[in-house]
């Protein structure tokens, strides 16, 4: 999915009309605002990961981008390319990859969280005190697979890995340890949203146990 900052800050002001219309209606019954304030935070956090990221990963393999993200027609003939260029390149492609990670993490939290026959809603500091857990998560599956990169672990995956190895192109073991970093990242995220739907079931469901020994 591609970043526009006009459609995004579009979409963010459609959200903060729906939120005051909510409160304007329901008053403190309104709980749209919270939902909506939740899915920004998630689509920030994501944002600022991938942007962190890229930062790091465009240094350790500049032709990981230059050849793999297909930047030579942006970034030009010369190589390495001129690193502030790179580094705004890496800028970009960080927040078009993300975001809509951030969105489907944050809604998918929601959606466990909603309305049920599991019991009362977990209160929102409940969610967010989770995303901490789910950036861990993905920092590790990050790591653990661009080891697995810079080991030739993940070359099977395509041919064109092995091929790069053996001829020794663009310092294969820094190509694909970057290849497995963002691999590790998406794997990362979908470990995430099966952490996060697991917990906020498990808790609910627990809290409905408590409550009903009580009574």
């Amino acid at each position: 999915m591609s970043f526009s900052l006009p459609r995004f800050l579009f979409g963010v002001a459609v959200l903060v009309a729906l939120a005051i219309y909510d409160l304007n209606e329901k008053g403190r019954e309104a709980t749209r605002w919270r939902e909506y304030a939740f899915l920004v935070l998630c689509v920030a956090i994501a944002i600022i990961y991938g942007i962190l990221n890229d930062q790091i990963t465009s240094r350790i393999s500049w032709e990981y981008f230059y050849y793999g993200k297909e930047l030579a027609p942006i970034l030009g003939p010369q190589t390495p390319p001129d690193p502030m260029a790179l580094s705004l390149q890496a800028l970009r492609i960080g927040i078009t990859a993300t975001w809509w990670a951030g969105l489907i993490i944050g809604a998918a939290m929601l959606i466990a969280n909603n309305r049920s026959r599991i019991g009362a809603q977990l209160p929102y500091h409940r969610l967010i005190a989770r995303l901490p857990k789910i950036i861990i998560i993905t920092i590790i599956s990050a790591i653990f697979f661009g080891f697995a990169g810079y080991h030739y672990y993940l070359n099977g995956i395509s041919p064109d890995f092995q091929n790069l190895a053996q001829a020794n192109y663009w310092r294969p073991h820094r190509f694909m340890a970057v290849y497995g970093a963002h691999l590790g990242g998406y794997v990362g995220g979908a470990m995430s949203i099966i952490y996060s739907v697991s917990s906020i079931v498990h808790e609910r469901r627990r809290l409905v146990a408590l409550s009903s020994s009580k009574n």
